[in-house]
């Protein structure tokens, strides 16, 4: 067992997992090397950033063992190589798993609050991490990497201040503000001697056939590195609430988020640069309580350009 060493399990997708990259940068202050299990595209990217040093594929054929009998000899050769075992899972059964191979120390803390609870999840991951004792207060100082402290290459795109990166799409339809506003945006953004562009993932392709329309070129996101790296070659961001936005404001990129039946109260993005647009409204937010948006979902209407 190597000491000092702690393996994060986290089996969410982009946006969940960003959210623990605040308090992945207070453990590392804890702790002299720092891996993740996650979804391989998010090992690679928090690799990528130095918040980790090596990352493992959720998806991997051994890893899924964990979940059934009986528990494949190489994810158990991986777990126990650790003092420390960080599990963001609600699932019970799988940290008695991890314990029954593992001689180090397992906390296990949920990914998320009660939906309910009206805390921020990265403060909520934060405090739950005071509470068990491997974080104290005075980790908290400085809960984002410099440009300079992260691990880039040597050959990083130049910034255009004046390119805006727009992306109107989501992981779920129903988080997303009308694709008219967004182009009326990018006109008025245009007006004012700004350079919008657009972003769209592989699962938003009716967004980007609309846009072709519209001859507004568009990105594909394709790993999640390039990503990374394409975004800090703007000089600012809007979107909806999701994963890309949550990336944006984690990189220090001036960022503008929309955000509908979703509760900004729990998921604003941790970055220090980004403003949050909601209409005021009396309803709450319903996102995490209703199976879908109520007839007239004003939250994401009356947001105007």
């Amino acid at each position: 067992m190597t000491d000092s060493s702690l393996l994060i399990i986290h089996q969410g997708a982009l946006g969940d997992v960003i959210m623990t990259f605040p308090a992945i940068i207070a453990l590392r202050k804890k702790f002299g090397r720092i891996d993740i299990l996650c979804q391989g595209q998010l090992g690679k990217l928090a690799a990528r950033l130095g918040l980790v040093d090596k990352a493992y594929p959720l998806e991997a054929a051994y890893v899924a063992t964990l979940f059934s009998k009986p528990v494949d000899k190489k994810i158990k050769s991986i777990l126990a190589a650790y003092s420390t075992i960080l599990l963001f899972s609600f699932a019970s059964d799988l940290k008695k798993t991890i314990r029954q191979i593992s001689d180090g120390r397992c906390f296990q803390i949920p990914p998320r609050p009660p939906v309910r609870e009206k805390i921020n999840v990265a403060e909520f991951i934060l405090k739950n991490l005071l509470d068990c004792g491997l974080l104290k207060a005075c980790d908290f100082h400085n809960p984002h990497f410099t440009r300079q402290e992260r691990h880039f290459p040597d050959t990083v795109r130049p910034v255009d201040s004046l390119k805006i990166f727009i992306h109107p799409g989501s992981g779920s339809i129903r988080k997303r503000w009308p694709l008219a506003r967004f182009l009326e945006l990018a006109d008025i953004l245009e007006k004012k001697g700004l350079g919008p562009q657009f972003i769209c993932g592989p699962a938003e392709q009716d967004l980007a056939d609309e846009l072709a329309k519209q001859n507004r070129p568009v990105h594909g996101l394709g790993e999640l590195t390039d990503l990374a790296d394409l975004l800090e070659s703007a000089g600012g961001y809007i979107g909806n609430d999701s994963g890309v936005s949550h990336l944006a404001s984690f990189l220090r990129l001036p960022s503008v988020v929309i955000f509908g039946p979703t509760d900004p109260l729990r998921w604003k993005p941790t970055g220090p640069r980004v403003e949050i647009v909601r209409p005021e409204l009396d309803c709450n937010p319903c996102f995490e309580i209703e199976p879908e948006n109520c007839p007239d979902p004003r939250c994401l209407t009356d947001a105007s350009v």
